[in-house]
């Protein structure tokens, strides 16, 4: 134990002995007395507000052996490398070996059920390219300082359904609970604001596909700290392809707590062209552009209120996922080449082993909702959750989603480069996020939108 330690731990010891010498002066009463009272009641203020036990004990955990974001800082000894937060180069990479349909038994205990069935459900195509695990993550500083201190001072709120007194980072890099893990998937770092034109593609099980195509301003605004908003995210985005869809637009200003403050949502119809207020998008309300294949909470993978099941926080694994796929974000690759029949061509998708964080919701009996369970997986350098595991009422494994992503500089950190959805009943799948045949990229970080834009006047102006 080191000497701050020992302070730290023997404040009320001191404390103690501080009142005892003090009541000994005024019974004797000598003649620096006074000089002794000052003193003694100057070095009393001074323990009250030393850190406690618990409060010491974070700040040193998260730098010996933690990462700044509560990841264990060590590796695994032989597969998983050490976190070092320097930048690491991932392009020269070659596959270690392949998982297919003849030895997923072998790995079976580094899959989920979810990429286990893949292997079943598509023996013939379905592959994972294993390369070597490179912990690429890393944040601003700004973002590791304000999480540091989010450890001590954020909590639950009374409802469990958000999170109260955190600053722009994660808001429990120690976490107890299975929510507080959900929690840090919802208020993770991915920068002030994204800026980006994507295409999503539902893929038919002839592997033929459409594409919608959107325009998008999102501001996190939790993470800007010199604007006044009561919104946790704010999202204004405008349909550009197909022409038929063209010019439609949708406006979503979303709070933390979506269980005591609902989410609002305006449409922009270009047919009577004004903005008309949506109903609450939210739980297992089907993405009807996605043809019902995602529900509304099924976007990042996950979102929105946690109210509807019970949670449960599991062992944490070593899971081969979806990691440093700067392949799937080459402006080279033609969606004819990566959108096939069953799944996206595996040729251009790079899996990695990593150490996960596990949850696992289980829908409440008095609720409804299309999952009667949900196991999320969450890359435990960034809080994301990559992979999610969705059974239908009969308990049996319905909808499988993964989350491609990599590292951007720009950021810095990571984010999806796309987000897949199986439906392994239908044996359809959808893609969000598709950038290939564009000639832009995401823009993170740009000027901060002004709050005029995320009103309906201001989503008016966007789409015309």
């Amino acid at each position: 134990m080191d000497a701050a330690h020992f302070l730290f731990s023997e404040n009320y010891k001191i404390l103690f002995c501080l009142l005892f010498f003090y009541f000994r002066i005024k019974l004797h009463r000598s003649p620096d007395s006074n000089v002794l009272k000052i003193t003694v009641g100057f070095l009393i203020l001074i323990c009250c507000n030393l850190p406690t036990t618990a409060e010491a004990d974070t700040k040193p955990q998260l730098e010996a052996h933690l990462t700044p974001f509560g990841a264990t800082r060590a590796g695994n000894g032989s597969t998983i490398p050490e976190w070092t937060g320097e930048s690491l180069s991932v392009t020269d990479d070659e596959p270690i070996f392949t998982i297919d349909a003849s030895n997923y038994q072998q790995y079976k205990n580094h899959l989920s059920a979810g990429q286990l069935a893949l292997f079943q459900r598509y023996p013939d195509s379905f592959s994972m390219p294993i390369f070597p695990s490179r912990r690429t993550f890393s944040a601003p500083d700004e973002v590791y300082k304000n999480t540091a201190i989010n450890a001590l001072k954020t909590s639950l709120n009374k409802s469990s359904t958000g999170f109260e007194n955190a600053r722009g980072g994660i808001p429990f890099p120690l976490p107890k609970s299975a929510l507080e893990v959900y929690f840090n998937h919802i208020g993770r770092w991915r920068g002030t604001q994204l800026q980006n034109t994507t295409s999503d593609a539902v893929i038919q099980r002839n592997g033929k596909f459409s594409l919608v195509t959107r325009k998008t301003i999102i501001r996190f605004d939790s993470y800007i700290s010199d604007i006044q908003s009561d919104n946790f995210v704010s999202l204004v985005s405008r349909i550009t392809a197909p022409a038929l869809k063209s010019g439609n637009g949708i406006l979503v200003l979303e709070p933390l707590d979506q269980f005591n403050n609902s989410r609002l949502a305006w449409f922009w119809d270009k047919g009577r062209r004004r903005t008309i207020r949506a109903p609450n998008i939210a739980y297992d309300q089907p993405v009807q552009s996605a043809q019902s294949l995602r529900t509304a909470d099924d976007a990042d993978l996950i979102n929105g209120s946690p109210d509807r099941f019970n949670w449960e926080l599991l062992e944490k694994r070593e899971l081969y996922i979806p990691y440093n796929n700067e392949r799937l974000s080459s402006k080279q690759l033609r969606y004819k080449e990566l959108l096939k029949k069953h799944h996206i061509n595996p040729q251009y998708t790079r899996y990695e082993l990593h150490r996960v964080w596990v949850i696992q919701a289980t829908l409440k009996n008095e609720w409804r909702h299309v999952y009667s369970r949900r196991d999320f997986y969450l890359d435990e350098d960034s809080w994301q959750v990559v992979i999610a595991d969705q059974y239908d009422k009969n308990g049996e494994l319905w909808r499988v989603s993964m989350s491609y992503s990599k590292f951007y500089a720009d950021l810095p950190g990571i984010f999806p480069v796309i987000n897949v959805f199986h439906d392994l009943h239908k044996q359809l799948y959808s893609v969000m996020g598709l950038q290939n045949e564009r000639k832009t990229s995401n823009q993170f970080n740009q000027e901060v939108a002004r709050n005029s834009l995320f009103t309906p006047a201001g989503l008016k102006r966007f789409v015309q």
